[in-house]
């Protein structure tokens, strides 16, 4: 798709309608045959188990960035992969991961840190976590994601750089996207 079609895309539809559309799409960006989207979706619901819907979202799916900063740049070669993980079970889990460390640990960690965790909260609370947020997180947990998103990381997407966030629902995960949509909607 070309950036005047995208842009006419922003412009002519909801920003929710945008969101839903781009996440729930058969076809992405950094995948030019759709087959292999659904090897790289079957492969990530099979090591995390437990998840309802996999997404590549971001420039990787919508081909160009809704970053204000980078003004609609096209995805290359220096792009990363963001992954929408749609899953009521991994984001409780997660949850009470961050929510356990809270318990235990607010009261010593420094104004630098409780802040951070108070705004990792604010995510969670709008239905979105990363294990990456999770301050001290297990060593044996952390090298599990990291073995996880390096795994994910392979010749199928270049090599490039693969991130996660976690969705406690579809609706949660078209309200984040389509936040994105919205503020590039207004730069326009």
């Amino acid at each position: 798709m070309s950036i005047e079609a995208f842009l006419d895309q922003i412009r002519g539809s909801s920003t929710d309608d945008l969101a839903q559309r781009f996440l729930v799409a058969d076809s992405v960006c950094v995948f030019p045959d759709d087959r292999e989207y659904i090897t790289f979706r079957t492969k990530v619901s099979g090591l995390l188990r437990e998840v309802e819907r996999v997404s590549i979202v971001g420039s990787a799916n919508w081909r160009y960035s809704l970053n204000p900063g980078k003004k609609f740049q096209e995805f290359g070669d220096h792009s990363d992969i963001d992954v929408a993980i749609i899953s009521t079970a991994l984001f409780h889990r997660l949850w009470e991961e961050m929510r356990l460390h809270h318990r235990r640990h607010f009261y010593t960690l420094s104004l630098a840190e409780r802040q951070q965790l108070r705004r990792s909260g604010e995510n969670v609370y709008s239905g979105f976590i990363s294990p990456k947020w999770i301050p001290n997180r297990d060593r044996a947990r952390d090298y599990e994601y990291r073995r996880l998103l390096n795994a994910l990381s392979d010749k199928s997407v270049r090599f490039l750089k693969v991130g996660m966030l976690f969705f406690k629902n579809e609706t949660e995960a078209i309200d984040y996207y389509a936040r994105g949509f919205r503020d590039a909607k207004k730069g326009l």
